[in-house]
């Protein structure tokens, strides 16, 4: 063996050695998991998978579900509207009732009338005040997404109990309207956050909050990954 051959051939002993912990996370939500104190860009929200929710990144999330809700909320308050729009003229008007075809005719188109008007408006300000609320538990379910780095069922109840707080406030609400407020809304991010969490399992997503994913985690970061000697 030549001289230089033996320059080129790397001894044993100098080999760099890649040592991996046993504890390293092997998959990519443990990865985003573990690393949430260092916070991700907004632009990279859509990457992450641990906080997707009904397969849906954050902000499509937020403006679908908001959009739906204002969607229903327009249909429930033009069916109020309507109905007391319409009953309201029919008060108006007992004392004067028509006494002809002629008479009829524009009785029941005006009040065909004052029935679709007080549905729109109704229907608005339902649309309005349901896409609002539901907005904003959307949004501070998101936050609390992205600052604890990943999304759970106690996430959800935060959310909850923080829209209902700030709706009271906003309303000025009496204390016992105000606790039956928070617990609808803790009720509500409870059954919304455990059957997303429950889907979320069945798709093969572990939980941290169970027992094997506590120990994972724990042990992740006692014993963080060592990186590659360069």
């Amino acid at each position: 063996m030549s001289k230089n051959q033996e320059q080129e051939t790397p001894s044993p002993s100098t080999a760099p050695t890649t040592t991996t912990s046993p504890f390293q996370p092997q998959h990519a939500w443990q990865t985003h998991y573990y690393n949430a104190a260092s916070a991700p860009n907004l632009s990279d929200l859509s990457k992450n998978p641990l906080l997707t929710r009904i397969g849906l990144e954050p902000v499509k999330r937020i403006t679908f579900i908001t959009l739906s809700a204002s969607f229903w909320g327009l249909v429930m308050g033009a069916a109020i509207g309507s109905r007391q729009s319409g009953m309201q003229y029919l008060a108006e008007n007992a004392h004067r009732l028509p006494k002809n075809m002629e008479g009829w005719y524009f009785y029941h188109r005006r009040k065909n009338y004052r029935m679709m008007l007080g549905g729109l408006k109704r229907g608005t300000h339902y649309a309005f005040k349901t896409g609002g609320l539901v907005a904003l538990y959307e949004i501070l379910e998101a936050s609390a997404d992205f600052y604890r780095g990943g999304a759970d069922v106690f996430n959800s109840v935060a959310a909850g109990v923080a829209s209902g707080s700030i709706f009271s406030l906003i309303n000025k609400l009496p204390r016992q309207s105000t606790k039956h407020t928070l617990i609808l809304g803790a009720g509500f991010g409870l059954v919304s956050g455990g059957l997303q969490d429950f889907s979320s399992f069945l798709k093969g997503n572990p939980l941290w909050y169970f027992p094997q994913s506590i120990r994972e985690r724990s042990l992740a970061l006692r014993m963080p990954a060592v990186k590659d000697d360069k």
